[in-house]
């Protein structure tokens, strides 16, 4: 077990021990550079297995132990083979969930919406579904749609649920508010603590854009991507998440004084200044 793993490890595949165990299933996983993402894939039967990186070298690394049959050639082209379809399958699902999203939108209307208002932009508009819920566009960072965050209302448990559209490349997904060309970029996890952070940067004058990244995740995976000066107004997570996926960016970074809390939090409970002098505070580093 562990020689496999340290083969993985050689190939920049990361597999964490406690969840490692022989199958007949190929199985996602991290890469050494990013343990949270599902760039890696292993296939272990307990005796032969390979690894895929598809940050790395992007083909099967082929391990087997001195006692275990060896690969053949056929076996070897036969599991290339499904990974590519099941790459192909991927991809046509990403194209599948983007167009669906593309549907939703054009049918949408413009409006206000409750979400909004419990957040405190009651004058916030934005596409609106027949059924109600809330849509919000989530673009590549050219601009290419792949899909939607679906903000909807559960009156049985009275709280309001985010989806994604199912299927969609989740990854690399963003929410840009602001000029595109803007000097300055502020990265931000959720779409209302990203309008908070935009109205303390427009009440300074600051020409920035604000960049919602919809994850802890998908914010250190989007950063290095960002042209211009950057930084990071984060989550103060209980778990911590949010603060360590700032440090991770390598980014000057901000967040709430008060554990749980997100910019939106702090904006509603403190007012808007208090926000903004988070923001200039951090700019001076």
């Amino acid at each position: 077990m562990t020689t496999f793993i340290d083969f993985a490890r050689a190939h920049g595949v990361q597999i964490e021990p406690s969840r490692f165990a022989p199958g007949e299933k190929i199985r996602r996983c991290g890469t050494v550079d990013k343990p949270k993402s599902t760039n890696g894939a292993y296939f272990w039967d307990g005796s032969r297995g390979f690894v895929w990186n598809w940050s790395g070298e992007a083909r099967p690394q082929w391990f087997e132990d001195q006692n275990a049959r060896p690969w053949t050639d056929a076996e070897k082209r036969a599991w290339a083979l499904r990974q590519q379809l099941e790459k192909a399958t991927r991809e046509a699902g990403y194209k599948n969930a983007a167009l669906r999203s593309d549907i939703a939108l054009r049918s949408a209307k413009l409006q206000t919406h409750s979400y909004f208002e419990f957040k405190g932009f009651k004058d916030e508009l934005g596409f609106v579904a027949e059924d109600g819920a809330l849509l919000i566009p989530m673009r590549s960072l050219a601009g290419r749609l792949q899909g939607l965050q679906v903000i909807r209302w559960i009156e049985e448990e009275r709280r309001y649920e985010k989806k994604m559209t199912p299927g969609m490349r989740a990854k690399g997904a963003v929410f840009r508010m602001g000029r595109p060309q803007a000097p300055e970029t502020i990265l931000v996890e959720g779409y209302v603590t990203g309008l908070s952070v935009a109205a303390a940067q427009r009440s300074v004058g600051m020409p920035a854009s604000v960049l919602v990244t919809f994850s802890d995740s998908n914010m250190v995976h989007v950063a290095p991507m960002v042209q211009g000066r950057c930084m990071v107004y984060a989550d103060n997570d209980k778990s911590g998440a949010g603060e360590r996926a700032a440090k991770e960016t390598g980014l000057p970074y901000c967040m709430s004084e008060t554990v749980g809390n997100d910019a939106n939090d702090d904006h509603q409970a403190h007012g808007l200044m208090v926000v903004a002098k988070k923001i200039m505070d951090v700019r001076r580093k």
